[in-house]
């Protein structure tokens, strides 16, 4: 798979950190079960974290290690009653090889994870229409800021112009797009922040299937996506 377009450091370095919210999360530990390259970038910051950690505990060591023993110990025999539910973590779920191909042939585990057991590819995504030649499907189970969905669109069906109140990230699964900012195939990332309008389209004979990640609304260009909006929920 030869991917293109991949986060920005500075979105792989807030995924390293555990900074994220549990919808982007998602996005970019499902690329990186595609993408090498991002995932030594992960590991090499995430060993910076810990260097750095590392360093801070040593420099504060002297001034405030009883202080912080017995706050410790304190938190300890206040909370030994208590007992705290695990939550699991989207980033640590363990990523595979890189697959081969113009095309994902499976669903990357990550996003399986959170996808009903019958769902093995994705054609056999419980897809809802949501306009004309597209169709959507909304991964309700993760509890965080903004959305997350898929999204399948039909061969030369496109995207109205839009904008964005936040942060948009959007990972390709199958087919391609194309945009103001170039074309995205299989593999590939667009990250985008509320400086960039786009309009993507498909731009091949096979329909496009994508994974969209938002932390705010989108903001359309045109009134009729505007008055739909409410009812569409993107």
């Amino acid at each position: 798979m030869n991917i293109k377009h991949h986060p920005t450091d500075q979105t792989l370095m807030e995924y390293a950190s555990g900074r994220m919210s549990q919808a982007m999360e998602l996005l970019v530990a499902t690329h990186m079960t595609l993408c090498p390259k991002c995932r030594e970038k992960v590991a090499e910051f995430e060993a910076l974290g810990g260097a750095a950690l590392e360093t801070a505990n040593v420099m504060s060591m002297n001034t405030h290690a009883l202080d912080h023993v017995m706050a410790m110990i304190e938190r300890e025999t206040a909370n030994e009653n208590v007992v705290f539910s695990e939550i699991p973590s989207i980033r640590r779920v363990a990523v595979g090889e890189s697959i081969t191909g113009s095309a994902i042939p499976s669903v990357p585990r990550p996003l399986a994870n959170l996808l009903p057991d019958d769902v093995l590819s994705l054609e056999d995504i419980p897809w809802k229409s949501l306009a004309p030649g597209v169709k959507h499907y909304q991964l309700k189970s993760i509890q965080s800021k903004g959305t997350v969905r898929l999204m399948k669109i039909a061969p030369g069906v496109s995207i109205p112009d839009h904008g964005h109140h936040g942060h948009e990230m959007t990972l390709l699964l199958k087919g391609s797009y194309i945009d103001e900012i170039g074309r995205f195939r299989a593999g590939d990332v667009a990250d985008l922040g509320n400086d960039v309008d786009h309009q993507p389209i498909a731009d091949t004979a096979e329909e496009c299937i994508c994974l969209i990640a938002t932390d705010a609304p989108m903001k359309f260009n045109r009134l009729l996506p505007k008055l739909l909006q409410p009812f569409i929920g993107i």
